[in-house]
Order: structure tokens, then sequence, then C-alpha cells
């Protein structure tokens, strides 16, 4: 004999055979099958749809793309501004500075060109000229003629000048004998360099543009025989003078050797 518990779960499993469509569960209640449930999730889309689905999983791929591109950008701008503070921070400090000065010198420091021993470099005539003429506010007697500040010709016993007003003097005097001498030197056919020049200049603002004939006598004489002669013209009034010998000197010396 089967007790109530065994009989109830006989008549189940032959109601499940007999009609599989039944729900035992719920007596009564007609439920789908596992099939027909599959066949309705897995129904076949049309064209449509599909294009549709591809155009979605695209979107999806390009959204999920910039958003990294995004906080990537976010992540290295970041970065880059961190940086930039440190490296800020790094400009203003001493260290740095004097480093940077320290490079640029020595990025534009450069070694100076190798020069010909033989070639000599113009110098300034205008103070060779008045370490030998001295400065004179009022006129002088000058031997031949009435001078004042640095050698230069007086307009009348009266005139004064200041030491600037003399400079301007002694530069328009050097520049007319630099005319005779260049003059002399292009109708010669004299090779003479600047310093040759700038002696002779001296010789012609002391003594005149005659002079400086006799020295070349008339463009004739050579460099050497010029060089012979330059320290004969020591005299003045009839006399040697102690100026004129070392005005000679040195201009002998800046004819031969440069400043």
């Amino acid at each position: 004999m089967l007790n109530a518990l065994q009989d109830k779960r006989r008549k189940r499993m032959m109601l499940e055979q007999g009609n599989p469509e039944l729900n035992v569960g719920d007596p009564g209640i007609k439920r789908q099958s596992k099939a027909g449930l599959m066949a309705e999730q897995l129904s076949v889309p049309d064209a449509k749809q599909t294009m549709e689905g591809v155009k979605r999983i695209q979107n999806d791929s390009e959204n999920k793309s910039k958003d990294d591109s995004n906080t990537m950008l976010a992540y290295t701008g970041g970065w880059g501004e961190i940086l930039n503070e440190v490296f800020a921070s790094e400009n203003q400090s001493p260290e740095f500075k004097e480093q940077k000065t320290n490079l640029s010198t020595s990025s534009t420091e450069t070694e100076p060109p190798l020069e010909d021993p033989d070639i000599k470099t113009s110098g300034d005539l205008e103070s060779f000229v008045a370490n030998f003429e001295k400065f004179s506010a009022t006129p002088y007697d000058d031997f031949k003629q009435t001078s004042i500040g640095y050698g230069s010709k007086s307009t009348s016993k009266n005139q004064t000048v200041t030491e600037e007003e003399a400079k301007k003097l002694l530069k328009r005097d050097l520049n007319n004998a630099r005319k005779v001498v260049l003059k002399m030197k292009k109708d010669s056919g004299y090779a003479w360099n600047d310093n040759q020049v700038d002696a002779l200049t001296s010789f012609t603002h002391n003594l005149g543009a005659g002079n400086l004939k006799k020295l070349t006598e008339n463009g004739t004489r050579g460099d050497e025989e010029i060089s012979d002669m330059l320290l004969e013209y020591k005299y003045a009034g009839g006399k040697v003078r102690e100026g004129l010998i070392k005005r000679r000197e040195a201009e002998l010396k800046l004819f031969n050797e440069g400043y």
C-alpha cells in the first residue's frame, strides 16, 4: 500500500508523461516549452536591424576611443602643468640663472683672429700729437706763427678756447694734413700703410706741406731714405729743439713699426 505522499508523486509522474504541456507545478495552467521560448528569443533579425546593430557597435567603439583619448589627454595635461611649474621654478633659481649666463657667454665667445705680425693697426693720432703739442687756452708764440690749443693757428691774440674746442681744431688740422699726405701717396705711387700715413701726417701738421716735399724730395725717395732723413727735422728758430727730437723719434717708430 502506498501512503498519501507516494500516491501523489505517482499521479504527478503519470500526468507529466501523458501531457507534457501541462504545468504540473501549477495544475490547469499551460506553459510554453523550452523550445518555444528559445524560438522567440532567437528570432533572426532582418537587414535593417542588422545595419542598425552594426552602427550601434561602431558608435559604441568610437565613443569608447574618445573617452580613452580624453582620459589620456587629461592625464598628460595634468603632468604637463606640473612639469611646467617645476621648470618655471628651476628657471628662477640663482643656480640656474648662473649656469644659463655661463652657457650663453661660452657659446658666444670665440677665439680672436690671428694677426699678421707685419700688419700694424691704426691708433689714435689725435692723442699721439696732443702729447707733444700740449694744451694752451690762450695764444702763444710758436716760432713762425701764433698758436692756440694743441698747436692750431690762432685767429687773434685775444682768442681763447676750451680744451674741447681745441680738440676739434686739432682734428680739423690733422684732417687737412692727412689730405696732403694722401695726395703725395697717390701722385708718387707710394704704398704707405695707415701707420706710415699717420706718422707723415703728424710730421706735416708740425712742419707743413713744404717740408713734406723736402722730406720725400718731391716723391722720389723711398721709404728707407725717408726714415733716414726724418730725424734731421729737429730745428726750430735755427736751434735744435728737444721737443722736436722726441717727436721725430716717435714719428720714426710709428713709420717703421706702428703704434
